[in-house]
């Protein structure tokens, strides 16, 4: 672990330390059954996926990041696996009592339900390794065909590039959504799309365990972060953010991030930085 790494985590141990007893100790509502239902869409590495075709289990730092949480509740965990596009609609019906799923704090989520962070991350462009594109800028995609996941912020993303793009009277980027992460990778390799957006996570991810497929061309300036949404009850969200600040101050989130090849300067305690 890097001193950075170091010197932060020892910072979530002070101010969990200043945490109130009642608040460490404070559960969710939704664990009285003693099970904590997660719903999360495992096409998106190494948050959530599959390791295999035929696996029944998914795997991923969000699925570690859920047994953390439920052990230290006291609850077993339980992984319901949906399309994107249904997490929150099932958070909303009562099919699950949390949404983690790799999934951007954004003010128009936010609106609707609480989100705690965890992960910070970025937005990126990436293409396939053989391919010869290259962006100084988004708008450079004017006139490419583009794959992204649909209901994902990246669409919102996108179609604001293309908003700029009009009023500049250059060509649209040509947006293809797809169900799953997985299709949208599929399309970069198989020569559909020039172009696709995802995580830096998932391409680090990607990189790391299939060297030289694809290449990162842009990434967004902002940053934003990985939250578990839950419903609007009073006293969750503050116990997630709790329970979130006590597994980065015990290292268990540095361990699950180090475990799937991410980096512990990017842990957010249960608070955005």
């Amino acid at each position: 672990m890097s001193s950075t790494s170091k010197i932060a985590l020892a910072g979530f141990a002070v101010s969990f330390a200043a945490l109130p007893v009642l608040a460490q100790d404070a559960q969710p509502s939704f664990i009285a059954d003693k099970t904590f239902t997660v719903c999360t869409d495992a096409t998106f590495p190494p948050m959530e996926f599959f390791e295999s075709a035929g696996n029944a289990n998914a795997v991923g730092f969000d699925i570690d990041l859920s047994k953390a949480l439920a052990e230290k509740w006291g609850a077993e965990p339980r992984i319901l696996v949906s399309e994107f596009t249904g997490l929150l609609p099932g958070l909303d019906a009562g099919r699950c009592d949390a949404v983690i799923s790799g999934i951007p704090l954004t003010p128009e989520r936010v609106a609707s339900y609480p989100g705690v962070p965890y992960f910070s991350t970025a937005v990126a462009v990436f293409t396939s390794e053989k391919s010869e594109l290259k962006i100084k800028d988004a708008a450079d995609l004017a006139g490419k065909t583009v794959a992204v996941q649909a209901g994902t912020s990246y669409l919102a993303r996108l179609e604001k590039v293309n908003d700029d793009l009009k009023s500049a009277g250059a060509a649209p980027i040509q947006i293809q959504t797809y169900p799953k992460q997985t299709d949208v990778i599929q399309q970069v390799l198989v020569g559909r799309a020039d172009a696709a957006v995802s995580q830096d996570t998932e391409l680090a991810y990607r990189n790391l365990q299939s060297p030289g497929q694809f290449k990162t061309i842009f990434t967004f300036p902002d940053t934003s972060d990985f939250a578990v949404f839950v419903r609007r009850i009073d006293g969750d969200e503050a116990a997630i953010k709790a329970a979130v600040a006590a597994l980065a101050a015990d290292g268990q989130l540095a361990k699950i991030a180090e475990k799937w090849g991410l980096s512990a300067d990017n842990i957010v305690a249960g608070a955005s930085q």
